[in-house]
């Protein structure tokens, strides 16, 4: 279904003509006194009073679009107050869709309501004019405190997973949106400040701003903290509680037991990859949050060390006078020693030839000589180092290499852990590949998954983190 198989053809008329603005109005003060209503709507006369209101308050002329004129056959005849007004303005709304008149019960008025499949594009502007704040770590630990009461639940799918498939869209939706808004947010928070302001603004900025919007998100408490929790609950949704995701699933969605398993097993893959997402949203965050404040800042301060008029130094120096003047008195004691400091005089010839750094002198060219013969190497030797070299090869950490070692180690188990691959490999090349398997987790190449662990590893020396690994689905 397409969209004007929906909405009317003319539906966004009332918007690009020359009274757009007072639709726009209309329809706001429409949705505002309605949207608590049960029908999304009031009786026709009231509806008519409110915008009687609105032209009153306006008092001025209105003129109207050619198809406006055409439609409501308005003459130069016709007088036009603002009941009028209120009148044509209603019906255009109507006829373009916005609107619909529903009849009255007995003894009732007619009601102009909202027509109710356009209430999301009417939301969506009150979301443009003032966007909502998420509020990341509230979503964050309500996505938490969902998928650890997942075994208590009666209904595991309907009220947790699908409830933390939709938070986690919004997070992920806000942060991009944040991202996306972070240039535009900067210019508005320099636009019409000095220089001096832009850079005073940016020695506050990382503390008042970032840190409250975002910073404390992504700190140990929060992101870091959830993060191999929310990984470990979705690993048992896939063991644990899958047959009971599985049968929830099917009867909610009326669909075979086998549909239900693929389906759950493909949402909880979904999930992994969202809870991925923040992390790499969170970085370009950072990066253009960066970017965009060492832009303003060097902007600044290209102003101030740019500025070289005439002009402007003697405004700097007056500036500099005035700042020296405690009362009135001091008025008539301003001195020359008072700026005498400002300016640097030096004699003629201060700097003299002597003074100056002699160049370095190029280096002549000089013969190349002729290379020494070298005696045939030994066939051994060679094949030793070549050895060496093809074992060299097989044992880089590479993604190919770690990629077979995989496929190697999954052979046999499904699903395994750092843990036991440590106690199994003890070679140091294999424990450099165990490692090598959360380094190349991210690639794109990559035949496995892996989720991490709260416990650690210790292996020779080494601490890590641990963590499972499993085929890549």
């Amino acid at each position: 279904m397409q969209l004007f198989d929906i909405i009317s053809p003319d539906f966004f008329k009332p918007l690009t003509g020359i009274n757009h603005q007072k639709y726009a109005d209309i329809i706001t003060m429409i949705w505002f006194r309605c949207k608590r209503t049960p029908l999304y709507g009031e009786s026709k006369n009231i509806m008519l009073d409110w915008l009687e209101d609105y032209f009153s308050g306006l008092n001025e002329d209105i003129p109207l679009d050619s198809d406006e004129i055409v439609y409501n056959e308005v003459s130069d005849g016709v007088q036009r107050t603002p009941r009028f007004w209120a009148a044509v303005f209603l019906r255009r709304l109507k006829s373009t869709g916005w609107l619909e008149e529903r009849e009255g019960g007995y003894e009732e008025e007619t009601q102009i309501v909202v027509n109710h499949r356009i209430v999301p594009i009417i939301r969506s502007f009150s979301d443009v004019i003032s966007p909502q704040m998420v509020t990341y770590k509230g979503k964050l630990f309500k996505i938490y405190k969902l998928l650890k009461s997942v075994s208590e639940a009666d209904s595991p799918y309907e009220s947790v997973l699908r409830e933390v498939s939709g938070d986690l869209d919004e997070l992920n939706a806000a942060l991009r949106q944040l991202a996306a808004s972070i240039g535009t947010y900067v210019d508005e928070l320099t636009r019409g400040k000095t220089p001096e302001e832009v850079l005073l603004l940016f020695d506050t900025y990382e503390e008042k701003v970032v840190v409250g919007a975002y910073h404390r998100f992504k700190t140990n408490d929060n992101l870091f903290y959830y993060k191999s929790e929310l990984f470990e609950q979705l690993e048992l949704c896939r063991t644990q509680y899958f047959e009971a995701l599985v049968k929830d699933f099917s009867t909610i969605e009326q669909v075979s037991d086998e549909e239900a398993a693929l389906a759950i097993g493909r949402l909880v893959f979904k999930l992994e990859d969202d809870l991925k997402e923040i992390s790499e949203i969170m970085k370009i965050i950072d990066e253009r949050h960066i970017l965009y404040r060492s832009r303003a800042v060097q902007r600044a301060q290209f102003l101030l060390l740019s500025d070289g008029t005439v002009k402007s130094k003697v405004n700097r120096i007056l500036q500099y006078c005035v700042s020296t003047i405690v009362d009135v008195d001091s008025l008539q004691d301003f001195g020359d020693e008072k700026i005498g400091s400002i300016f640097q005089m030096f004699p003629q010839w201060y700097f003299d030839e002597k003074a100056l750094k002699p160049p370095i002198l190029p280096r002549k060219p000089t013969p190349i000589g002729e290379l020494e013969e070298q005696e045939e190497l030994d066939p051994e030797v060679i094949a030793q180092r070549q050895e060496q070299l093809f074992r060299f090869v097989r044992n880089a950490v590479t993604a190919e290499n770690v990629n077979r070692f995989a496929q190697s180690v999954l052979k046999e188990h499904q699903v395994t852990t750092a843990q036991a691959l440590v106690a199994q490999y003890q070679a140091s090349d294999d424990l450099v590949k165990i490692i090598g398997l959360h380094t190349y987790s991210s690639s794109a190449e990559r035949t496995y998954e892996i989720a991490v662990k709260p416990s650690f590893v210790t292996c020779n020396g080494l601490k890590f983190q641990d963590f499972s690994v499993r085929k890549r689905g």
